[in-house]
């Protein structure tokens, strides 16, 4: 039977829920965009590109730009209130627990299994990215994930 690659947004968003400092603060609030007028702070994950390790088959490696929003959507035509703070403590946890992860691990959603994780390493962030036209704050990070399907 031919392995599927798992679909890498999905197993990093599974991987960030399961931690407990990112979920503190974003409860499930992790997506693939920005939602309109959503709860903040709120976590958007992109797979830029990737390439198959070179070390062993099977096994790939996805470049990933992960967006960390903070503060509150404006009401009734007015800006929006970014929180700076908010926003770098997300991005700041995020790239604390990919750099604290040591040990190849399966992961599930709803008793389906999405993939397994061997690794991440930083490429880059977290960089404040000025967004006036959001009202918003945002720090990017981005990381690669090293992963697999996982049976």
């Amino acid at each position: 039977m031919v392995q599927q690659l798992p679909d890498a947004e999905v197993v990093f968003r599974t991987w960030a829920l399961a931690q407990s400092e990112i979920a503190s603060l974003v409860s499930t609030r992790i997506a693939t965009r920005l939602p309109n007028s959503g709860t903040l702070p709120f976590m958007v994950v992109t797979q830029l590109g990737g390439s198959p390790s070179a070390d062993e088959a099977l096994i790939y490696e996805a470049n990933l730009f992960i967006d960390c929003y903070g503060g509150k959507y404006g009401s009734s035509n007015t800006k929006g209130q970014p929180d700076y703070a908010q926003a770098y403590d997300l991005a700041a946890k995020t790239i604390a627990n990919t750099f604290d992860f040591k040990t190849p691990t399966k992961y599930t959603s709803s008793g389906n299994e999405v993939g397994v994780i061997h690794g991440f390493y930083s490429q880059s962030g977290p960089t404040r990215i000025e967004e006036p036209e959001l009202g918003l704050a945002r720090y990017n990070i981005e990381v690669v994930m090293i992963y697999g399907a996982a049976t």
